[in-house]
């Protein structure tokens, strides 16, 4: 909340308490006595939330920077060749053909897509990497 906004609101509170004064005939000193209670009340709630903000930022400056473990390869791994296709049309004999040779070759399929820019199918094979 902006010091203007709250500026802008603790005045309203004050127009409505001498709305009360006058339509209700309340003793102005306790009119008054209400909207200092309510003007403390709004300040102490804008020192909390600069002070929650300055924290905040003072506890982000000390901290270490937080990165991500990261570990070695691990060599006894299995590793992977991966092989993508563009079937080029929609020929569902020839995609047949086309499966059956990667899979002989002993890939396995593991993702196709249609090409959001000619419509043709894409086909991923992967299998493991001789040792």
């Amino acid at each position: 909340m902006s010091t203007r906004s709250a500026a802008a609101r603790a005045a309203r509170m004050a127009r409505d308490v001498r709305a009360v004064v006058a339509t209700r005939g309340v003793d102005m000193r306790r009119a008054a006595l209400v909207a200092t209670h309510m003007n403390d009340s709004l300040k102490q709630r804008l020192i909390i939330a600069l002070s929650s903000v300055l924290v905040g930022c003072a506890v982000g400056a000390t901290m270490p920077r937080l990165a991500a473990q990261s570990f070695p390869p691990n060599p006894a791994a299995q590793r992977w060749e991966q092989v993508c296709e563009d079937t080029d049309d929609n020929d569902m004999n020839l995609a047949n053909r086309r499966l059956a040779a990667r899979g002989a070759e002993g890939f396995e399929l593991v993702a196709f897509a249609e090409s959001p820019r000619d419509g043709d199918i894409w086909i991923c094979f992967k299998r493991p990497v001789a040792r």
